[in-house]
């Protein structure tokens, strides 16, 4: 048996996986096989010594097809000046001049596509990327410049994810029948530990007024053992008064937050983001703000958006599917939405505007099916002869005058004590020291009843809903990774919110059409807005 040996191992040559080319040990042969092995074919790589040039022009930089070529376009279309940009009206100042704000509006919409949203990442950008060079053309704005147009144009940020949801409109990219809006918390720019609420004021100045105690108690000491001994102040602590002094100056900083809080009628005050909140939410509580997004059923592009202060969204349903119905422009609209949804008074307010509610109806746990007893819609009621009618068939009337509650009225129907005394169900449906049944009913009830009919007939509604407006908010906050805001303040969050917005509407569209489409119709419409500017 021979071993032939090239240097990283041996082998047999009569093992049947080795090639032939192994079996002869000579040295032509081996001197075959190395070389061989060195004329292995790569990849050729860039001499770094070699003297090149750049593609002659900067419109050579990117391709026909690349998106920025889309949003150079786009915004080109606005009228930053009527919309509220900063810095568009002609001046004459000393200084140096303004950036262009499409140029800086071209960059921040271009980096929230990509997920950069810090301005010193995007100053790096003009530096070293060619498409950012090429979609400002040329400009270096610094990363201060870049983070002041963000912060000093909320409100135009705003007006421009609606002028967005318009050019959807005219491209025929929303159904404007059937939209779902759901709602998010997003982290703001502070800390919990920076909000403080009226219970928590108390716990610490409760526990800051303990410890000062303690500390001229024992101040108290030292004096009366410096009296005892005539000796003067021996044993006096200059810490222990130091240490009193900040207690003191901590102290007078809560007391001075808790009258703010007061003065304020809020229910939370913060000393980093003034706007921001604790939100609450299963296990969960974040300091930040509650994103608001009604998202059209055709094409999943959200066409309306808004920053709440709320840990909950029982108030939003009618506002938001006002706004998506003003947006969309539609005679009537469909909305749905989860349990958190659910307020009666919003699911009227949406039936006067022309808007059905699908809202998904909460488990009931009142006090009476939790002790197992008759709730209120295990009774009959009975429109025609404004009647309820209970399971062992007695009938609750109506009271004349109504009750208010939470500014809603109700109206009160009861039976008689003559019909629950020897009622075999009476220990299912009163308590033991009620002498008869009653049951208020809201003045509008009958839209209410109106929508639990409608929920019936529609079982597998909310799945739909899930699906339609669940996935914009993975993709903001997981793809894009909006998880929390680079501005404070409500007003200023809300402008950046429209700004991620904007970029994952712009992202949805290019997506479902083509990008020189988008182009040719962007061209279009500067063209016919100019014409509209000129006879104007």
């Amino acid at each position: 048996m021979k071993v032939f040996n090239v240097g990283w191992g041996s082998f047999l040559t009569h093992n049947l996986r080795i090639p032939l080319l192994l079996r002869y040990n000579t040295s032509t042969t081996k001197a075959c096989f190395l070389n061989k092995m060195t004329l292995r074919r790569y990849q050729k790589s860039l001499n770094r010594q070699q003297e090149m040039l750049l593609p002659a022009r900067v419109e050579d930089y990117v391709s026909d097809n690349n998106t920025v070529r889309a949003i150079d376009t786009y915004v080109a279309t606005l009228s930053l000046q009527s919309i509220g940009y900063a810095h568009t009206q002609g001046a004459t100042i000393a200084g140096q001049p303004a950036y262009d704000p499409a140029g800086l509006l071209k960059l921040y919409l271009y980096g929230y596509m990509q997920g950069i949203r810090s301005s010193r990442k995007l100053e790096r950008e003009v530096y070293r990327n060619l498409e950012v060079i090429w979609l400002i053309e040329g400009l270096r704005p610094s990363y201060k410049t870049i983070a002041n147009f963000r912060k000093n144009n909320s409100k135009a940020l705003k007006a421009s994810n609606r002028d967005f949801v318009l050019l959807c409109k005219e491209l025929d990219l929303l159904g404007g029948e059937s939209v779902a809006v759901d709602g998010s918390f997003f982290k703001a720019d502070a800390r919990k530990e920076s909000i403080y609420t009226e219970t928590r004021l108390n716990k610490e100045l409760e526990s800051l007024e303990k410890k000062i105690t303690d500390y001229q108690n024992s101040l108290d000491q030292q004096d009366a053992m410096d009296d005892k001994s005539g000796c003067g102040s021996l044993v006096e602590d200059p810490q222990l008064i130091e240490k009193l002094e900040k207690l003191k100056a901590r102290q007078a900083e809560k007391q001075a937050l808790k009258k703010a809080l007061e003065e304020s009628g809020e229910k939370q005050i913060s000393t980093v983001d003034k706007d921001a909140r604790l939100l609450k939410k299963s296990a969960e509580t974040i300091a930040g703000y509650n994103g608001q997004t009604v998202v059209d059923s055709q094409h999943h592009i959200i066409v309306a958006e808004e920053l709440t202060q709320d840990g909950n969204d029982l108030n939003q349903l009618a506002p938001m599917l006002e706004k998506a119905k003003e947006a969309l422009d539609a005679e009537n609209l469909k909305g749905l939405a989860d349990a958190g949804y659910y307020n009666t008074q919003q699911i009227k307010d949406c039936e006067e505007q022309n808007i059905t509610p699908y809202v998904a109806i909460p488990k009931a746990s009142g006090a009476a099916e939790k002790q197992g007893r008759f709730s209120a819609k295990d009774f009959l009621y009975d429109a025609q002869k404004n009647v309820y009618t209970c399971p062992q068939g007695h009938e609750l009337t109506a009271r004349e005058n109504p009750t208010s509650n939470r500014g809603k009225r109700f109206y009160t129907y009861s039976t008689r004590s003559s019909d629950c005394k020897d009622c075999p169900l009476k220990a299912q449906c009163l308590t033991e020291t009620s002498r008869y049944k009653k049951i208020q009913r809201w003045e509008h009830q009958d839209v209410i009843d109106l929508h639990k009919e409608r929920m019936q007939k529609a079982p597998g509604i909310m799945r739909q809903r899930a699906a339609l407006v669940e996935h914009p908010f993975g993709t903001l906050k997981h793809r894009a990774g909006m998880h929390h805001f680079l501005m404070r303040g409500l007003e200023k969050c809300g402008g950046e919110f429209s700004l991620m917005v904007l970029a994952y509407n712009f992202t949805r569209v290019l997506n479902i059409m083509d990008l020189s489409t988008f182009r040719d119709y962007c061209v279009q419409r500067q063209e016919n807005g100019l014409k509209t500017s000129q006879y104007a």
